[in-house]
């Protein structure tokens, strides 16, 4: 992993949290669910293996045990089957299904900041965390999409002796590639696919006094169509903050 510039706090003049979603189904984002290495499967592996750390928000301070995701991820469906004690009747048979992420996870959740540094005299992007979405399924009834977990992006210092069960994203996107549609020889990881922001996605929060996404304010709940270009008008102050920095 290539690491981040050192940054100083007291370097810091201007900082502002930002939470955007990737949605896979997206023709641009489509390479994420490369068959090959599709996202999903890597990130639900690595945490099932014990590789990753899942965060139960985004403070990343407490964090799930691996019994806590398996409750979350199975599917329990309930089939109606004849009773072997009397054929006239029927019983109720609880079904578990394993839980497929390339099927299951579409969309992440990703949380960045944007700094401005005084010392470089430049204004960039840090993504903190990623957390995959996805849709429980108890019953057969599908409820509506959460947080699988919260995945640390990248620490703070590349520590070689940092044990497995911390690694971050980072030094896990390194070991898998991404799909290059314009050239095979030239495929990238997803840690450089990350990096270089070749992702497409919409904003769905800024940091606020409410501590609220933008779906969520009062004058956007009854009109989506309002909140994406709330989303894309937040994009825009974003680069023109960065443009407006410099003099011609």
């Amino acid at each position: 992993v290539v690491t981040w510039p050192y940054l100083r706090e007291a370097d810091v003049t201007s900082s502002k949290r930002v939470v955007r979603m990737i949605d896979v189904r997206e023709k641009q984002n489509q390479v994420m669910a490369w068959p090959k290495n599709p996202l999903a499967v890597i990130v639900y592996e690595a945490i099932k293996n014990g590789k990753m750390v899942p965060y139960r928000d985004d403070s990343l301070y407490g964090s799930y045990t691996m019994e806590d995701i398996l409750k979350m991820t199975v599917d329990t469906s309930y089939v109606e089957n004849p009773d072997p004690n009397d054929p006239e009747q029927t019983i109720m048979d609880t079904v578990y299904n394993d839980f497929k992420p390339i099927d299951r996870i579409k969309r992440y959740r990703v949380i960045e900041d944007w700094i401005f540094d005084k010392k470089l005299s430049t204004y960039f992007v840090r993504i903190i965390a990623i957390a995959p979405q996805f849709k429980p399924i108890f019953g057969g009834v599908e409820l509506n999409e959460q947080d699988l977990c919260v995945l640390k992006y990248h620490a703070r210092e590349a520590d070689p002796m940092t044990p497995v069960s911390e690694m971050d994203l980072r030094h896990l996107f390194i070991n898998y590639e991404v799909f290059n549609r314009q050239n095979d020889a030239g495929r990238v990881t997803f840690d450089d696919w990350f990096e270089s922001r070749q992702f497409s996605s919409y904003i769905i929060k800024q940091s606020n006094e409410q501590d609220l996404y933008i779906r969520d304010r009062a004058e956007f709940k009854d009109n989506g169509v309002a909140a994406i270009l709330e989303g894309e008008k937040i994009k825009q102050d974003l680069f023109e903050k960065e443009h407006d920095m410099w003099e011609y």
